[in-house]
């Protein structure tokens, strides 16, 4: 029985290449282009990047749009997206036929034991497809897709909580830089200014109108200001360097800070409540999910599995002869193992209670994250208020004693004194308001409702 092969065997590749899927594409680092997914965790889109990237000087949502295409911890975590859908299709796949193409060639001695020689069955060439289909295997196939959706669902809420965490790193790092930058600024312009009176004091001195008390107070004040700038630098130069890891900067990049103005925060309890709306929250309530679909599967152990296998040829030449096709049930029942499925249930049930404590420790740790975080906001606007009162009080103190000298009521050190109390005013003032700024972001990230993410369609 012949039959051609070719026409048959084509049709059946096209239909296994039909329930085939495309692979996803990955995240592509430092690309100009924002992916659709990593769009929707991020809120940046191309436009975005491509504003950000043609600034001379860049803000705060301009070093957050750079940092999205320039950490791999967000391509990382999207690799992961990736590998729970191949395992979702493997899912898939598990109860879906299995085809399979076959070519079979035997040999065999024309000599018989029995009966006379037959040059007929010397060899024997067949081609033929063989189809299985798993009806039920314990409860493997339900565990695997309702685990795959799980491991999917986490990866996800992981994913988007990569991005808030990204979001605060910069931040934190950016208005850290920020204050750096003030603080040499202001420090640098009081040492300019207590070189100059030192050199007044040290002249004065040299005719009588200055004591040594007052030289040796201005030395230990220069003295003083050359640690403190030193010390300045270093945290700019820290801080600076974080944002060349995150955002791919370079160290000497202008950045400036828009003033941001902090809506009134809603009460303390109407925050509480976004607590289960949390990535971090909800990873790990996908967690349990996966770990119920493990446990699920454990118990499957016990149940029988029942499956269909046929076999349709294609060709088959000098054999005996053999039926188109046949087709066979196969059905089994495990009895004992050994006790493997008791103690993979226990395991399983073990991983799922732990999974469980993980959740509830998880959220208790959200709800503390929250409430710290809008703590912290509501001392930080108390001490902007204080310290911008108190550096207005340092600016009518230092034109005070500025308006003095003019009269020759005090000395340079007076001013120098005067000018040293406002910049540390400054100082203060700016601290507080980097500080708020960065609370803020860090309320935002902890509610989730920062970064801003635009509704997709």
């Amino acid at each position: 029985m012949i039959r051609n092969p070719f026409i048959q065997a084509l049709a059946a590749s096209a239909f296994l290449f039909s329930l085939s899927g495309c692979a996803e594409a990955p995240i592509r680092m430092g690309e100009p282009q924002v992916e659709k997914p990593l769009e929707q965790v991020s809120g940046v889109t191309t436009a975005d990047l491509e504003k950000s990237s043609q600034k001379t000087e860049l803000n705060l949502w301009d070093v957050y749009n750079l940092s999205v295409k320039h950490t791999e911890d967000l391509a990382s975590k999207y690799e992961n997206i990736i590998q729970s859908n191949a395992q979702s299709g493997e899912a898939i796949a598990s109860i879906l036929p299995q085809i399979t193409v076959n070519e079979k060639k035997a040999v065999q001695s024309t000599n018989f034991i029995v009966g006379t020689y037959n040059p007929l069955f010397q060899q024997a060439n067949s081609i033929y497809l063989t189809g299985t289909e798993t009806i039920l295997s314990g409860f493997n196939q339900i565990a695997a897709l309702q685990g795959a959706q799980a491991q999917t669902d986490q990866n996800h809420h992981l994913f988007q909580q990569e991005a808030r965490n990204l979001l605060l790193s910069v931040a934190k790092s950016f208005y850290a830089a920020l204050q750096a930058q003030d603080a040499l600024q202001s420090k640098q312009e009081i040492q300019k200014l207590t070189q100059e009176v030192l050199k007044q004091e040290q002249q004065w001195k040299a005719i009588g109108r200055s004591r040594d008390s007052d030289v040796l107070s201005v030395e230990a004040q220069l003295a003083q200001l050359t640690g403190d700038l030193e010390n300045a630098q270093n945290q700019l130069t820290q801080s600076r360097e974080a944002l060349v890891v995150l955002a791919a900067l370079k160290p000497d990049q202008p950045l400036k800070s828009e003033e941001t103005a902090i809506a009134p925060l809603s009460n303390l309890q109407d925050v509480e409540t976004k607590v289960d709306g949390r990535s971090d929250v909800l990873a790990a309530k996908a967690g349990v999910d996966l770990a119920d679909a493990q446990l699920l599967q454990a118990h499957g152990l016990h149940a029988p599995t029942l499956s269909v296998q046929g076999q349709y040829y294609l060709q088959n030449d000098g054999a005996s002869p053999t039926a188109d096709w046949n087709l066979q049930l196969m059905a089994s029942l495990p009895i004992f193992d050994g006790g493997n499925s008791f103690e993979q249930e226990n395991s399983a049930g073990s991983k799922k209670r732990q999974a469980e404590l993980q959740y509830s420790l998880t959220r208790r740790q959200a709800l503390e994250d929250i409430r710290e975080a809008y703590q912290s906001l509501t001392s930080s606007l108390i001490q902007v208020d204080a310290y911008n009162k108190a550096l207005d009080a340092a600016h009518k103190e230092y034109d005070a004693v500025e308006h003095d000298r003019r009269l020759a009521l005090n000395t340079e050190l007076d001013v120098l004194n005067a000018l040293t109390s406002l910049q540390n005013a400054q100082n203060n003032y700016n601290q507080a308001k980097y500080q708020a700024l960065v609370n803020w972001i860090w309320l935002g990230v902890a509610t989730g409702d920062l970064p801003k993410i635009q509704k997709q369609n």
